[in-house]
């Protein structure tokens, strides 16, 4: 009589059906790897898109309402001029003693201010459009950061009203 030994171990049909399932989960883990990958890419445009618009906008609102004079926009719309008493915070951030005249403009996606006749300064990096406009007392700045969606069409705009030329219409100072 023979002795047959039963291999043990698993058939080629087997071994192709395991491959193909193991195939078919790194797909999914891969998809979805893909998936939150480009989720975090957005997330991050979207942050950096509202960065720009937060510190642009305290910025020019800042400077906008310590002015005591009506600013002066650059016949192309791309710069705009302050001029500040002493005694205010400046675009940079110091407390200016005497007068100071503030230009901001845009400068290789860089918002840029220049006090009197000092080296300009970048405050502001990932900036891809910038305008100025001024109507009744309200500055007008449209401003598209780098990475902006799409809904909101090419720009943002933010209005700022000129309090203190403003105020000193009603009040007569």
């Amino acid at each position: 009589m023979k002795n047959w030994r039963v291999a043990k171990g698993f058939t080629l049909v087997e071994l192709m059906v395991a491959m193909a399932a193991g195939a078919f989960l790194l797909a999914g883990v891969s998809l979805s790897y893909s998936a939150i990958k480009s989720g975090i890419q957005v997330s991050k445009e979207l942050e950096n898109a509202q960065e720009v618009l937060r510190y642009s906008n305290t910025v020019l609102t800042r400077s906008t309402k310590q002015s005591f004079d009506l600013p002066v926009v650059s016949a192309d719309g791309m710069t705009i001029t302050y001029t500040m008493p002493a005694g205010v915070i400046t675009c940079n951030g110091d407390v200016s003693s005497v007068a100071v005249v503030e230009r901001y403009y845009l400068q290789n996606n860089n918002l840029m201010c220049a006090k009197d006749a000092d080296t300009p300064e970048r405050l502001l990096t990932g900036v891809e459009t910038l305008s100025f406009s001024i109507n009744n007392n309200v500055v007008t700045v449209n401003i598209k950061p780098e990475g902006l969606p799409r809904q909101f069409n090419n720009a943002v705009e933010m209005n700022i009203a000129v309090s203190s030329v403003i105020l000193s219409g009603v009040f007569g100072s």
